[in-house]
């Protein structure tokens, strides 16, 4: 049997260099390629080494925590700004500490002096408002009667000043206790010098206040109770033994006296002055012996009690 000689494939076309690429050929054989074989595979081992590098440098998901992140635990949040103080705290332990912390807010008066570290003259006559409150009707109706020499347009412009000053207090919704007593006083003075027409009387109620002020300050010296004592054990915790408390007895009899000199001085400037018709000359007396002298009074009270505070500390 003669065999027949095979027919090898003749290549068809261009395609023909691309047959070495069907045969799947480890990278590692030593097996020569053509030229553009070459250069083809050469391509796609850069293209993949460029692709493998990119998904190695590619950023981990944080939803793992890994090494010593996952040890610490997890990362603290901040204090919240509307935690409340610890109860054991010294701040929340202490008495005092319940005044608010507010430098608008603390109490004014000598109460509220009384319990300040330092002491604060605008807190001693209650600030501007309390100023403005306890002069402007006086002022007023200085400046209204020398100019006009009308006790009616005197007495209605502090009275009006004096109500306009309350319904600012109502409107803010603060306590309308001390510019309501100011309110009575100044209409009862106002009705009396209308009705008499002399200007002087506009200031009697105040002086009979004074004078109603100083006995009450005597009597309670003289019971051994003396007021600014029982007014600072109500105020002060930290003096409310005081009436047992020799020493501390003996340093509100003292502040006490303090303001029955005030008074004294008080009803000895302005009643003869009252009493002979000095109408602006009593104002202005009644003016400069009103918060300025207070607060100087005050101010010694306040050193006494903190002296006193200071021995009992010590003991």
């Amino acid at each position: 049997m003669i065999g027949v000689p095979e027919v090898p494939d003749v290549p068809d076309g261009p395609e023909a260099p691309d047959a070495p690429e069907a045969v799947d050929v480890p990278e590692d054989a030593d097996v020569p390629e053509a030229a553009g074989s070459h250069q083809a595979r050469a391509g796609e081992t850069a293209r993949h080494r460029d692709s493998g590098s990119a998904e190695t440098e590619r950023p981990i998901a944080p939803t793992a925590a890994v090494g010593p992140t996952a040890a610490a635990g997890p990362t603290p949040t901040a204090p919240s700004d509307d935690a409340s103080a610890d109860a054991s705290s010294p701040a929340s332990a202490d008495p005092s500490a319940s005044a608010p912390s507010d430098p608008a807010s603390p109490r004014s008066g000598l109460g509220g002096v009384l319990q300040q570290e330092d002491f604060s003259v605008a807190g001693a006559v209650g600030g501007p408002r309390g100023v403005a409150e306890s002069v402007l009707p006086t002022l007023l109706f200085i400046v209204v009667f020398v100019a006009s020499r009308s006790v009616i347009a005197a007495s209605v412009t502090a009275v009006v000043v004096v109500a306009a000053l309350l319904i600012v207090r109502l409107a803010q919704r603060q306590s309308p206790a001390t510019v309501l007593g100011g309110l009575i006083g100044v209409a009862l003075g106002a009705v009396m010098a209308i009705r008499s027409g002399d200007g002087t009387d506009f200031y009697a109620p105040g002086i009979a206040i004074n004078a109603v002020s100083l006995l009450v300050l005597l009597v309670s010296v003289l019971a051994r109770r003396p007021l600014i004592g029982l007014l600072v054990g109500v105020l002060d915790p930290r003096v409310e033994d005081w009436a047992a408390d020799p020493d501390a007895r003996r340093v509100y009899t003292r502040a006490t006296l303090l303001f029955v000199g005030l008074y004294a001085a008080k009803l000895a400037v302005q009643v003869p002055l009252l009493l002979t018709g000095h109408v602006a000359a009593l104002g202005v007396a009644k003016l400069a012996m009103g918060l300025p002298a207070f607060a100087v009074i005050a101010y010694l009270v306040w050193l006494m009690h903190r002296a006193l505070l200071g021995r009992r500390e010590q003991l």
